[in-house]
């Protein structure tokens, strides 16, 4: 079981947007267990099993783009 970790700023309405959408299909992709938190301000960040995987640049990840860094995720990473 991989285990993700979205953080995300808890002020920001877009970045909160991206992270529920992510963490909603991220809770359909078998063999994952995900948790949202709230991060700093504007981040959005993405571990699975406490790695960094993906994160904001000057646009968040697309869906597509997280679930194929977590699929490629080795698990206990």
């Amino acid at each position: 079981m991989k285990k993700v970790q979205i953080r995300q700023c808890s002020t920001c309405t877009s970045i909160r947007e991206d992270a529920a959408q992510l963490y909603h299909a991220l809770k359909r992709e078998p063999g994952v267990q995900v948790e949202m938190v709230d991060g700093d301000r504007g981040e959005f960040l993405v571990f699975v099993d406490g790695h960094l995987v993906a994160q904001k640049g000057t646009t968040p990840p697309t869906v597509e783009e997280v679930l194929e860094a977590i699929r490629h995720a080795p698990v206990g990473a």
